[in-house]
């Protein structure tokens, strides 16, 4: 999950972010965290290697040792891209963002500041704040789990489902649409939701192709990969 911590300067963001991070290590989430400025700052300096990489025309630049990495990108990136990077590249369970007062995510309101949209804490004692994200985080991992058909079957939409699974108002069960067999089904990097109709067709429609090739073997897991069809240089020239 996402969460940002935002206030004006020195009302003790940094010093939650810390006892937030130290308190969800503790317990074993992996945690990642964004520190957001509006002041025009950089961390490379004028002179060093990264920079003159820069100068030069290199963007972004890394720069790797034996004790750290990192990515410099000399221009400004929404932080919804800076998000989906950290997401994807290190899976963390929980990425906090410090100062940044906007964006599609929950946020907490630190001292006295005007609470902006999103906002659903403001000075939270730390174990209610690690009690709110605990439940988020489960409820991201049960929301997996689950078809994301949001077909209101069962009464809910998935994400308001998989909370009552956790509250123990509701279990797995009460899906209408869970799947009988896993099928997971991945367009690039988004997984794409089916129910028991759709996993029982792809299912048994895979399953009857490949039961005549050689190798294939019943209650084995069967994976296709299909790769964009790539233009021949005939094609291109009739073009």
């Amino acid at each position: 999950m996402i969460i940002g911590i935002y206030g004006h300067q020195d009302a003790g963001k940094t010093v939650l972010v810390e006892r937030l991070v130290k308190a969800l290590r503790k317990k074993k989430y992996k945690v990642a965290s964004v520190k957001h400025t509006p002041h025009r700052k950089s961390v490379d300096c004028e002179g060093k290697d990264t920079w003159r990489h820069w100068r030069a025309g290199s963007d972004p630049v890394a720069f790797a040792s034996e004790i750290e990495t990192v990515i410099i990108k000399h221009s400004k990136m929404p932080m919804d891209d800076v998000c989906d990077i950290i997401s994807r590249g290190f899976g963390p369970d929980v990425l906090i963002i410090e100062g940044f007062k906007d964006g599609d995510f929950p946020k907490v309101a630190i001292g006295n500041v005007t609470t902006r949209e999103g906002t659903v804490l403001k000075n939270p004692s730390l174990a209610e704040l690690v009690g709110y994200i605990e439940l988020e985080v489960a409820t991201e991992r049960q929301v997996r789990d689950l078809p994301g058909l949001d077909c209101g079957k069962c009464g809910l939409d998935c994400r308001r489902l998989a909370r009552a699974i956790v509250e123990r108002k509701k279990k797995l069960e009460d899906c209408l649409e869970l799947p009988s067999v896993g099928v997971t089904v991945i367009i690039g990097d988004n997984k794409i939701a089916t129910g028991r109709f759709v996993s029982s067709i792809v299912s048994d429609t895979v399953r009857g192709m490949v039961s005549s090739l050689k190798g294939y073997e019943p209650g084995k897991t069967v994976e296709i990969r299909l790769d964009p069809k790539k233009r021949t240089s005939r094609t291109r020239r009739a073009r």
